[in-house]
C-alpha cells in the first residue's frame, strides 16, 4: 500500500498576522488620543461661565484657548497670567511698587503708621486709623489725604490689577446715629479712602472696590491696647492679576 503523503503547513508568513493586529491596535490607540485631545471650546466656556455665575464671580483666569488652532485648556492669551506658573514679571513689578511706596512713607516720616508688605494675594498697604481719622470718625485728615494721593499716584500705573480698600476696627462697640456698629464705620472709612484714589489719583473706578470688615478680621487678638491700635486700620490691597475676582471690562 502506498503511504499518504504528509501535508506540510506553510508557516513562513504567520508573522504578518501578528504585525497587522499590532498596526490595527496602534491605529485605534491614536484615534482615541486624537478624540480625547479635541475639546469643544464653546461648550467648555459655557460651562465655566455658568460655574462662575453660580459662585458669584465672572473671572476667567482659566479657559479654553480660541487663538490659533489650539484647543488646549492652558492655551491662555499673551495678556493673561498663568495660574500654574508664577508670573515673575508681575512679582518684579510689585517689588518695584513696594519700593516706591516705602520711599514715600520714609520721606513723610510715618513709618510707624504704614506697613507695606507683599503677600500671597498681592501688595498690602496697611494704614493705621490714627493717621487717617479722628476717633469714631470716617472723615480723612488733610495730612493723611496727601499721603493717600501719593500712594494712589504710584498705583495708578497698575492698570491690570484690582485694588481693594478694606476697613477694619477693633472690638470696641460703637453706637451712634451715623454709625450704629463697627460695620458702618469700617465701610465708610474704606469708601472715603477709595474716593481719594479715584478722584485725586485718577485710578479707574472699575478697578477699585471697598469693603468694611468691622472687628472680624483682626491682625492680632483684641486683648491689649497695643493690639487694638494695630487692628484699627485701612488696608489698600493690590491684588495679583491671576487672583483678580472681577473683570475690568464688566
Amino acid at each position: 500500500m502506498l503511504k499518504k503523503a504528509k501535508v506540510q503547513k506553510d508557516t513562513i508568513d504567520r508573522w504578518l498576522l501578528t504585525y497587522s493586529d499590532l498596526m490595527n491596535l496602534l491605529l485605534i490607540f491614536f484615534i482615541i488620543l486624537y478624540a480625547i485631545s479635541q475639546v469643544d471650546s464653546s461648550k467648555y466656556n459655557q460651562l465655566a461661565y455658568s460655574l462662575r455665575e453660580a459662585f458669584g464671580t465672572s473671572a476667567s483666569s482659566t479657559y479654553i484657548g480660541t487663538h490659533g488652532s489650539s484647543n488646549s485648556i492652558i492655551d491662555l492669551d499673551s495678556g493673561s497670567a498663568s495660574t500654574v506658573i508664577p508670573d515673575k514679571l508681575e512679582d518684579t513689578q510689585m517689588e518695584e511698587v513696594k519700593k516706591k511706596i516705602d520711599e514715600v512713607v520714609a520721606k513723610s516720616g510715618i513709618d510707624n503708621s504704614i506697613e507695606v508688605t507683599i503677600k500671597e494675594r498681592g501688595i498690602e498697604i496697611s494704614i493705621r486709623d490714627s493717621l487717617l481719622f479722628k476717633s469714631g470718625s470716617s472723615d480723612i485728615e488733610p495730612k493723611a489725604k496727601e499721603t493717600i494721593v501719593q500712594i494712589g499716584n504710584i498705583l495708578h500705573n497698575l492698570s491690570d490689577n484690582q485694588i481693594r480698600v478694606e476697613g477694619h476696627t477693633d472690638n470696641e462697640p460703637i453706637r451712634t446715629t451715623q454709625y450704629p456698629s463697627n460695620w458702618e464705620l469700617s465701610s465708610a472709612r474704606a469708601v472715603n479712602v477709595l474716593r481719594i484714589l479715584i478722584d485725586e489719583s485718577g485710578i479707574d473706578p472699575k478697578m477699585v472696590s471697598a469693603i468694611g470688615y468691622g472687628e472680624f478680621r483682626p491682625k492680632l487678638p483684641n486683648t491689649s491696647i497695643e493690639n487694638k491700635i494695630k487692628n484699627r486700620r485701612v488696608d489698600i490691597v493690590v491684588v495679583k492679576e491671576s487672583l483678580n475676582l472681577t473683570e475690568a471690562n464688566n
